[in-house]
């Protein structure tokens, strides 16, 4: 009768031990899933670019309105004294990060400050423009394209392949005076600027 008792008592005892792990490993995992949702913070820089075409003497380059998922924009840093300079952040599909920035600042200021003593190795065709790739040994890499008086730079420790995606993708924002949206406004308006084409391809935009 005892030596049943001391089986009971020991399978019992496992039984609670298996729990106890079992219990811990579950919680370990909801931590990890929570975090693993934790979305990365995004901004909306439509004003931002809302702001550039209105003050600047240049056409404003704007990302792809249909970026697909992943490509999460991270910041936006606007500075319309002369010179002016917007520098706009991605987070990317493969987790790295890659900046546009334009300017009618001195290219070669520009440059230096944005390719991080990079060397040019080459060239690259992306979109409907030659850049010239510049890349370093602490995996930075850039793309320069100056053009009209605007240097434009796609930069930052991501691959080649999204760097030119993302150079690729680039598009001009409409004057503030042609009225065009993206095939959906009336041509023919010289009215308000707010009736222009949205240039956050990713948020909701604001209301005018």
């Amino acid at each position: 009768m005892s030596e049943y008792s001391r089986s009971s008592a020991t399978f019992k005892n496992y039984a609670i031990s298996l729990g106890i792990i079992v219990g811990i490993l579950l919680l370990m995992y909801v931590v990890v899933a929570t975090r693993s949702e934790e979305r990365i913070p995004t901004v909306e820089y439509g004003p931002d670019a809302e702001t550039l075409r209105a003050e600047a003497d240049y056409p404003v380059t704007l990302p792809a309105e249909d970026l697909p998922e992943g490509w999460i924009p991270t910041s936006s840093h606007l500075d319309i004294n002369e010179p002016m300079e917007w520098s706009l952040g991605f987070a990317t599909p493969q987790d790295s990060h890659v900046m546009l920035t334009q300017s009618d600042d001195d290219p070669e200021h520009v440059i230096a400050e944005r390719v991080k003593d990079a060397e040019q190795v080459g060239a690259v065709n992306a979109g409907d423009r030659e850049w010239e790739h510049f890349d370093n040994e602490d995996d930075w890499r850039a793309l320069v394209s100056q053009e009209d008086g605007v240097t434009l730079i796609v930069s930052g420790p991501a691959d080649l392949d999204e760097l030119a995606y993302m150079a690729g993708g680039l598009r001009t924002m409409p004057e503030e005076d042609t009225g065009e949206g993206e095939g959906t406004e009336d041509a023919g308006s010289t009215e308000s600027p707010d009736t222009e084409e949205t240039a956050d391809g990713e948020t909701e935009p604001s209301e005018p």
